[in-house]
């Protein structure tokens, strides 16, 4: 997994982990949306941060990944943005 989740008190935190910038790869796209799944599921969660681990929230596309099926499969960025965009935790 490429997105670490926990709960501290009643807001989640879905930190990315995919070194050395963040890269917003399959994996790394795959775990913030189930992440925020999780997040909206949980009755107790009133509020879902979304951040990065190390020295960069993130560094965007996955360079790995450009010109591979993995960079345009389900979730993409734009269904990961739209996810949390129309959350409805702030």
């Amino acid at each position: 997994m490429s997105a670490d989740y926990a709960v501290h008190g009643d807001v989640a935190v879905i930190s990315m982990n995919n070194p050395p910038v963040n890269g917003l790869g399959l994996a790394t796209r795959q775990a913030i949306v189930q992440g925020l799944q999780q997040a909206l599921s949980d009755d107790a969660v009133k509020a879902i941060v979304v951040t990065g681990a190390g020295k960069a929230f993130s560094g965007g596309a996955d360079i790995k990944e450009f010109g591979s099926p993995k960079a345009l499969q389900e979730p993409n960025l734009l269904s990961v943005i739209s996810a949390i965009e129309n959350c409805s935790k702030p």
